[in-house]
């Protein structure tokens, strides 16, 4: 029997192979788009602008603008790049309390944005406009990764938009990050490409003379700034290129990657677009940089004393007391967490809770917290909300609410940020979670990180306006604005107030790089001041000079020091120093009103002496909006050529393609195989509805020929032979209940069986009313159950802390014979403990058990034996490494012992041994870290004796006393984490395991293996 999960891996499989090969699809909830409810459609000349209807006319006017705004970027990135081809599906999202969007180019060009706009990310805070910003960015990879010329353009003629034939999606993520980066600030004069943030990740490693090469520029680098690191270089670079190489060197190279039968060949392809090597430009910026760090002035450095001891993601250090702070950080090797230390002594820092992620916690004495962070509502919405905690305990406040930055007055009083769709607004929170705003003006522009003043009667925010300057300003407790501080078009960030409330200190990045900048402010009762500002304002301090970049500011109570996050090659690190009032005046070095500073190096050119069209401009007329459909997105787009084997050994050979809309809301893939020799045919269709958004639907059928049963006579004369067909019906229902600490999921459904078979010769099939002759029909029931606690840091080589438990179970029957019903269950769980040991991350040791148990009419046994892993299809009809099995037992041959009861158990010892900083990066392959695993596996699987002595149980049981008892290995294995195609992680294992406890008939000369993914 084949059972209902081996079909669905079968008939999907089609579907994942192409996003594999292309690496199209984002990670986590960043990919993840709401299926739910009613949408409709704006179509443009070049879009299908689609968003949500349910949520007013706020929605329908934000899409209208969004589709002005993706109008005109086609329109910029014409007069470069050639155009893709087809209408663009673009979706408005609003289902995650973070900023991003995502760009794909299989089955059909889509781009998917998410509308919270970026005040957590420094790197994204520079820009006018941020929906515009994203747009061109995201619009850039659809015209550089659609492109296909040659050879390529041949294949796409034939065989559809498969995804082997998109050239330009084989280069790395650093040429294509680099080349978004460079239209999104070309379009928009601002963006990444002429902010603070991607030089500071090149100075820093410059600095402490880390700079790697451009083979470790990967997504999958555990390094820090981790994925970053190939935005920021790929930034530079390519930048730097399109400077050097004029308005059309871009285009050359793009056609020129695209042509190229190998297009990751890229310092030729960068010689014909850019008349120079990419190695060249990396080397002259090599140099550049290390030039740099032999006479940056390293003094202001020393005036600050670093108090924690690891670095990497950290987010607003608050003092607790005379001598404490405590932050929340992401330090690689645990999950995020918040910390506290003593400022008087390095290295004293203590982990005293956990976090979902970085934020704001504000002390309230004692133990106690008032933080936000973010959740899972269900798999498609994520939102964040405010907590109170006291110690490891947590009670949340507000549910759904999207509020992130708190601060909290000595009363209790509550302010915050709250996302809105494409906006944010300054709210207060009351302690039974009701939400007030004192803003709703939403031309008064973004708001972020505001601060109670000591007397509790004034704030200090941020104001990100939408001309793309930014301004540091005093408002009242009803939002009413009583003093602009200092502004300019920069990055400006975290103001807090000193303890007598006469003086604000912040960063801004308007030196160049980001810097503690401080100002008087008037006190209480002076005169309101809501003039415009002039800078240089004689009053405006810098009260820093750190050679890279120092974030998040705040006073100590005595008013005399200062708590930030000094930015190094590994990361944040919390450090102190005195509070400067009377340090030089602050300039704008790196930006003017105009735009980026001449003084920049490599500044951008100007967009062909056009005007740039202004954001409030951007927008289309009228109530064009439809009914949102599918079918357009849901017609077969490609194929692509299936290789298989026939029941008889001989090869197979199909076709598959496959569809799935933008909403992810219908997906469907069919695939059908012939073997030309005996002419039988192979097929499978599989559907998913997600409508619904839980739960899941699926239906699924296919034919398979599968088996070949040769017949004999007494005298061992072959008589002729009977294949058999088995068809497939499968219904089935998923749901989940996903939650950043737990999750819950399962699954129930229904499959139907029909077997049928031929014969050479028609007797054969016995008479008119044998069983071979009228075929046998088998109905099932499955169902399963998965809980799970397991978590991991970043830089964790496995699961580290927690327990999974999996049940599953199905029932059988023969459609003429109910009696002949049969139930197999299984069960597993999974245990993971870390161990204080040294290394870049956590040692593990991690203990697996499986029980599988089914009844003595089963037509099916379970199996002992083999490697477990994960197969991967590299390409149609290539799969590397094992399949993933209940009862794995490592130097055993696949299939050792089989019955009707099973034991399985395993226990490894996960150690780390290297993060790489430098590995020779052969067939575009990148290799990130190495760890070493000691393991010893146990299994048996048999039969009760009465079943195991009857002849009707071969094909189920060893006869008795044969291959009998526990089976036992043990061995090592060399795990090395790495990237194929640059950026597409895989974990490869190389092991060498054999038996040291196994029944006679048991090969006990043990095996040497390599396969893919781990074990459990």
């Amino acid at each position: 029997m084949t059972s209902e999960v081996s079909v669905r891996e079968r008939v999907w499989r089609v579907l994942a192979a192409p996003f594999l090969v292309l690496g199209l699809a984002s990670t986590l909830a960043q990919a993840q788009v709401d299926p739910r409810g009613p949408v409709r459609t704006i179509p443009t000349p070049h879009f299908r602008v689609h968003f949500r209807a349910d949520s007013g006319a706020a929605s329908a006017t934000l899409a209208r603008r969004v589709a002005g705004l993706a109008e005109q970027a086609y329109q910029q990135l014409s007069r470069e790049l050639a155009p893709p081809n087809g209408p663009i599906d673009l979706l408005l999202a609003d289902n995650v309390d973070f900023s991003n969007g995502f760009a794909q180019v299989f089955p059909t060009n889509r781009i998917v944005v998410y509308a919270a706009p970026p005040i957590a990310s420094p790197e994204l805070r520079f820009h006018d406009d941020w929906l515009r910003l994203v747009v061109t960015h995201e619009l850039a990879h659809i015209f550089h990764l659609d492109r296909a010329r040659g050879i390529w353009a041949l294949g796409r003629r034939v065989f559809g938009r498969n995804p082997l034939f998109f050239p330009n999606a084989f280069t790395p993520s650093w040429v294509k990050e680099g080349l978004a980066i460079h239209y999104e600030s070309q379009a928009t004069n601002s963006g990444r490409a002429v902010s603070t943030e991607a030089p500071l990740v090149a100075w820093a490693a410059a600095r402490d003379q880390a700079l790697p090469p451009m083979s470790r520029w990967s997504l999958a680098t555990s390094r820090f700034p981790r994925g970053q690191t190939a935005y920021a270089y790929g930034a530079l670079v390519m930048q730097r290129a399109a400077l050097a190489a004029g308005d059309s060197g871009m285009r050359r190279f793009v056609d020129a990657t695209a042509s190229y039968p190998i297009p990751f060949l890229l310092d030729r392809a960068s010689r014909v677009g850019f008349g120079t090597r990419f190695s060249s430009l990396y080397q002259t910026m090599r140099d550049s940089l290390r030039a740099f760090a032999q006479v940056v002035d390293t003094a202001g450095d020393a005036r600050w004393r670093v108090i924690s001891t690891e670095g990497w993601f950290a987010e607003s250090p608050r003092w607790v007391g005379r001598d404490s702070v405590l932050w929340a950080a992401s330090n690689g090797r645990e999950v995020t967490g918040l910390y506290v230390a003593d400022i008087r002594e390095t290295g004293s820092s203590v982990r005293v809770a956990r976090r979902n992620a970085l934020d704001v916690n504000v002390p309230l004495g004692g133990d106690s917290t008032v933080f936000a962070q973010w959740d899972l509502r269900d798999p498609y919405v994520v939102r964040s909300d405010l907590y109170a905690g006291r110690g490891a305990n947590e009670q949340q406040l507000t549910r759904g609410a999207r509020l992130t930055q708190p601060d909290v007055r000595r009363d209790g009083a509550i302010i915050a940020v709250q996302i809105t769709t494409a906006a944010t607004r300054l709210v207060r929170v009351a302690r039974d979670g009701t939400v007030v705003p004192l803003r709703q003006d939403a031309a008064t522009g973004t708001w972020a990180e505001p601060r109670w003043s000591p007397d509790g009667l004034r704030l200090a925010a941020v104001q990100l306006l939408p001309t793309g300057e930014q301004r540091v300003v005093v408002i009242d407790t009803t939002g009413a604005v009583q003093q602009i501080v200092s502004g300019s078009r920069a990055v400006f960030a975290a103001p807090a107030f000193t303890p007598d409330g006469g003086r604000l200190v912040w960063t801004s990045d308007r030196s160049g790089r980001m810097q503690v900048e401080t100002a008087p402010v008037m006190r209480r009762g002076a005169p309101v001041d809501t003039l415009r500002w002039r800078e240089p304002r004689p009053d405006v301090r810098v009260a820093s000079d750190v050679s890279t970049a120092v974030y998040q500011p705040s006073v100590s109570p005595d008013g005399r020091q200062v708590v930030a996050l000094l930015y190094r090659v590994d990361g944040m690190h919390v450090a102190v120093t005195a509070l400067d009032t009377l340090g030089p005046i602050a300039r704008n070095l790196w930006y003017t009103s105009e735009g980026v500073s001449s003084a920049r190096v490599g500044a951008l050119q100007a967009d062909s002496g056009t005007e740039r069209p202004r954001a409030d401009r951007a927008s289309v007329g009228g109530d064009e909006s439809r009914a949102y459909s599918a079918v357009r997105q849901l017609w077969p787009r490609y194929w692509l050529p299936v290789v298989g084997d026939g029941r008889l050994g001989q090869s197979t050979y199909g076709v598959s393609t496959s569809a799935v809309d933008i909403l992810q809301r219908h997906s469907w893939v069919a695939s059908v195989e012939q073997n030309p020799t005996l002419r039988e045919w192979d097929a499978s269709a599989a559907y998913r509805f997600a409508g619904f958004g839980l739960p899941l639907l699926d239906f699924s059928w296919s034919q398979e020929w599968d088996a070949t049963f040769r017949v004999v006579d007494q005298r061992r004369t072959e008589l002729g032979s009977i294949a058999r067909r088995r068809r497939f019906a499968t219904v089935s229902s998923t749901f989940s209940r996903p939650r950043v600490r737990s999750s819950v999921s399962g699954n129930v459904g229904a499959q139907y069986e029909l077997r049928d078979f031929t014969a050479t010769t028609d007797s054969l099939l016995g008479a008119p009313d044998a069983l071979l002759r009228r075929g046998t029909r088998y109905p099932q029931l499955f169902g399963g159950l998965n809980w799970s606690t397991v978590r991991r840091g970043a830089l964790a080589i496995a699961h580290e802390e927690g327990v999974v438990v999996s049940a599953s179970t199905s029932y059988r029957w023969r459609e003429d014979a109910p009696s002949t019903g049969s139930w197999r269950s299984v069960v597993t769980g999974r245990a993971y403990v870390p161990l204080a040991l040294p290394g870049f991350s956590r040692h593990v040791l991690s203990l697996r058990g499986a029980v599988g148990v089914a009844d003595r009419r089963t037509a099916t046994e379970f199996s002992v034996g083999g490697v477990s892993g994960v197969a991967a299809e590299l390409l149609p009809g290539v799969s590397v490494g094992d399949p993933a099995r209940t009862f794995p037992l490592r130097g055993v041959v696949s299939g050792a012992q089989r019955g009707i009861r099973a034991l399985g158990a395993s226990a490894e010892y996960r150690a780390p041994v290297v993060l790489l900083r430098r590995a020779p990066a052969p067939l575009t392959l990148f290799a990130d870290r190495i760890s070493l695993t000691l393991f010893s596996d146990a299994g048996r699987a048999w039969c009760p004796g009465s079943l195991a002595a009857q002849e009707s149980s071969a094909g189920l049981c060893e006869r008795p006393g044969v291959r009998d008892g526990w089976i036992a290995s043990a061995g090592a294995e060399l795990v090395l984490d790495l990237a194929v195609q640059y950026d597409l992680p895989y974990r490869l294992r190389i092991g060498g395991a054999a038996p040291y406890l196994a029944p006679a008939g048991i090969r006990r000369g043990g095996s040497v293996y390599v396969s893919l993914g781990s074990l459990f």
